[in-house]
């Protein structure tokens, strides 16, 4: 079973989903294209650079 990455709901099965573009995690169709969903992208791709110190990223 996923989870809604902006609103950790369970999506079932049979519910439509997509996937975010950018992060390639699930989203509800309540949260696609919402502001909710920009900030969680956002969230989730400044999370990949923690802990590096490298200047070349």
């Amino acid at each position: 079973m996923q989870v809604c990455f902006v609103c950790k709901k369970k999506l079932s099965e049979t519910e439509k989903k997509e996937f975010n573009p950018r992060t390639n995690l699930p989203v509800c169709q309540q949260c696609k294209n919402t502001e909710a969903e920009k900030k969680a992208e956002k969230d989730a791709l400044d999370s990949l650079a923690e802990g590096f110190v490298c200047g070349c990223i």
